[in-house]
């Protein structure tokens, strides 16, 4: 009885001190959920105590101070929540812009046609214009001298050689007495460059400083251009443009346009065919800038609203247009007609040669030359943005009510342009700049 009674005890300890197995593979996983919980734990209590410590913090600026009144705190706390307001609004603007910028960048400066079939132009156009063999079998060490002698950058590939005078230029003789009656013998810097390289059909960008002569570089070619196409077959009515420029603003429109009216009317003078030029502008009637336009137009000089206008309307096409300047084009873009230009883009209907005329090269016409420019020449002449040195200007400050324009135009009766400004705001100020000098 008593062996059964330590046997029944043992038994019952046995089953007491019992452990079931666990496979190894079973005990791992276990191991590893429990590592697991106590990290997850452990990142919990860290970020309590972080969030802890933030809202501590909110507490405090929220909280009484006992060395400001409760009105002081409201007007404190109502100030910062009006700035996190505004800077929301102020970075979801940023991102607004941003994604025009994409959107806008990422349009190219081609045709529907040319965007719709892939078309993409390797090789500038021809021309049959041509430096003299001269200066073509001159050695490249003399063409970098010259550009050297008056300071011309000029960036791209096979670019044309400088000619100095515009009778190597291979005007004609009705031209050549037209410079010389507005004083202007011998050209100057840009001229020198732009205008063999326009006349050999490249596609350029021109950075000059105002009063520079640049003018001339897009205008003289493209009355010989036109000449050109004339003499080969005349324009028919509701035909062209053939030429366009495009300026931003009214007042460099109607100078533009006139200089080209000038040197037309002399050509037309010596025998040659009526070259006929149309101003698109602003507050001007439609029908009248149309009159041009139905007779058959070469030329055009238009602002970039007005031509968008006429193009939608289908009043004005440019089919046959094959050559395009943008003067200013930094203003232009500055001024926000950035889409403007896009659009009218995409009414070409052919290869064309593009000028660009800037005094400045911001990143936005460097990306409008990579879309629109087939190898382009790059000419820098002096500092982009500087006063010509060949105009000397005048200054005088004086109250509006003094006459001080009338007694300078007394003093001074050669003064060929009068310019008044004002100051910003209700300043009875004004500034009265007369110049002097060439004026082209």
């Amino acid at each position: 009885l008593q062996r059964s009674h330590v046997e029944e005890d043992q038994s019952a300890s046995d089953e007491d001190d019992y452990v079931p197995y666990v496979p190894v593979k079973q005990r791992k996983k276990e191991m590893l959920e429990k590592v697991m919980r106590l990290r997850g734990k452990g990142q919990m209590e860290e970020e309590q105590k972080d969030s802890g410590g933030e809202q501590r913090d909110e507490d405090e600026g929220l909280g009484p101070r006992s060395n400001v009144s409760l009105l002081d705190q409201h007007q404190h706390l109502k100030e910062k929540a009006e700035a996190r307001k505004e800077s929301a609004k102020e970075k979801q603007l940023k991102e607004e812009e941003k994604i025009l910028e994409s959107v806008a960048e990422g349009r190219a400066l081609m045709s529907v046609k040319e965007m719709a079939k892939g078309i993409t132009y390797d090789d500038p156009i021809k021309t049959s214009w041509k430096a003299p063999r001269y200066i073509l079998s001159m050695p490249r060490a003399r063409h970098d001298r010259v550009r050297k002698k008056y300071h011309i950058l000029v960036e791209g590939e096979g670019i044309p050689p400088p000619v100095k005078s515009f009778r190597e230029m291979k005007f004609p003789q009705a031209v050549l007495k037209g410079l010389k009656k507005k004083g202007i013998v011998h050209p100057t810097p840009i001229q020198i460059q732009g205008i063999p390289t326009i006349l050999s059909g490249r596609d350029m960008i021109g950075i000059a400083f105002t009063g520079s002569g640049k003018t001339l570089v897009f205008t003289l070619p493209i009355i010989m251009f036109c000449l050109e196409q004339e003499k080969r077959l005349p324009f028919y009515k509701r035909e062209g443009p053939y030429g366009l420029i495009i300026c931003p603003s009214r007042e460099l429109a109607r100078q533009t346009h006139s200089i080209l009216e000038y040197y037309s009317k002399l050509l037309e003078d010596e025998g040659a065919p009526q070259l006929r030029s149309a101003l698109c502008i602003g507050g001007m009637s439609v029908k009248e800038q149309m009159e041009v336009v139905k007779h058959g137009v070469h030329m055009m000089v238009a602002t970039p609203g007005r031509l968008m206008d006429l193009l939608q309307k289908k009043m004005v096409s440019l089919d046959i247009c094959r050559y395009l300047a943008l003067d200013e084009a930094d203003r232009m873009i500055d001024m926000g007609f950035e889409e403007d230009i896009r659009t009218i883009f995409s009414y070409f209907k052919g290869q064309r040669q593009t000028l660009l005329f800037s005094a400045t090269m911001p990143k936005k016409i460097q990306n409008f030359a990579k879309s629109a420019l087939v190898k382009p020449i790059t000419i820098n002449v002096g500092r982009a943005g500087a006063a010509s040195l060949d105009v000397i200007q005048v200054i005088r400050e004086g109250r509006s009510e003094d006459g001080l324009s009338s007694r300078v135009l007394a003093e001074n009766p050669s003064t060929k342009r009068l310019t008044i400004s004002s100051y910003r705001g209700q300043s009875p100020w004004s500034r009265v700049k007369s110049c002097s000098g060439t004026q082209w």
